[in-house]
């Protein structure tokens, strides 16, 4: 990981050309970013001869290798779709049944043909999550693509003590319990941010942060899935100052 320290090291690189190699690199397949051309090499290892030799040539600081994906997380990102997106228990099972044969994905994406709208879904599912994914990792390695904004807009709004009245129980009952500082559990406010979007990646959740303590005044902030809507919490121990508050029921 490059260090937060050091200015961001710019690319131009089309991003959508960039999910796509994340999404191709394997154990075969290796990506690297040329820095110096902002191009992307990759090299396969059934096509090309003398392979140890080329990746011995790409390892310096000049390129910079894309991650690669192996079958357990191809797999394992299946069975989060599964649970998330198929709730017909009969069907379920047919695609769960797939990733337990030796040629796992295969099977998963034929048995997809026979369902359009699942299959839709997938592509969507699996591409959202590899865009977060790339996301996060420019954030990580503190690069920047030139001329191209990543960041979506995001709406961040106070709600009032009588809106919080009128949210379901298991949100409005959730409250500071105590200050993970000094132990105080007294006087504590209970303030509640609706949010136009998810915690999807490093990028919104750097940007999240930045409003919160530009808008709000806030600096440590908790989150809430409610469903379709999502919320922040936050809270300021009366005694030390401390954000790091405790939440309970």
């Amino acid at each position: 990981m490059r260090n937060m320290g050091v200015e961001k090291m710019k690319l131009n690189i089309d991003f959508e050309k960039l999910v796509e190699a994340f999404e191709e690199s394997d154990i075969t397949n290796h990506f690297f970013i040329d820095t110096q051309t902002s191009k992307i090499l990759c090299i396969n290892e059934a096509a090309e001869v003398q392979v140890r030799k080329k990746l011995n040539q790409l390892n310096n600081d000049r390129y910079f290798p894309i991650p690669s994906r192996n079958k357990e997380e191809h797999l394992f990102l299946r069975e989060l779709f599964i649970y998330q997106h198929i709730h017909d228990e009969s069907i379920a099972e047919k695609f769960h049944q797939t990733l337990e044969r030796k040629k796992s994905i295969k099977d998963f994406n034929e048995l997809l043909q026979n369902h359009p709208n699942l299959n839709e879904q997938w592509f969507t599912y699996e591409y959202d999550h590899i865009k977060n994914e790339v996301i996060t990792w420019l954030c990580e390695h503190n690069i920047e693509l030139e001329n191209q904004n990543l960041t979506p807009t995001i709406l961040i709004k106070e709600l009032t003590s009588e809106e919080i009245q009128h949210m379901p129980d298991e949100i409005k009952d959730f409250k500071p319990y105590a200050c993970l500082r000094c132990h105080n559990k007294k006087g504590m406010k209970t303030r509640i941010f609706s949010i136009n979007i998810s915690p999807e990646n490093k990028l919104i959740e750097q940007e999240t942060q930045r409003i919160m303590k530009e808008q709000f005044g806030i600096t440590h902030h908790g989150g809430w899935s409610g469903g379709a809507q999502e919320f922040l919490t936050a809270s300021r121990c009366m005694q030390c100052g401390s954000e790091e508050i405790f939440w309970d029921y």
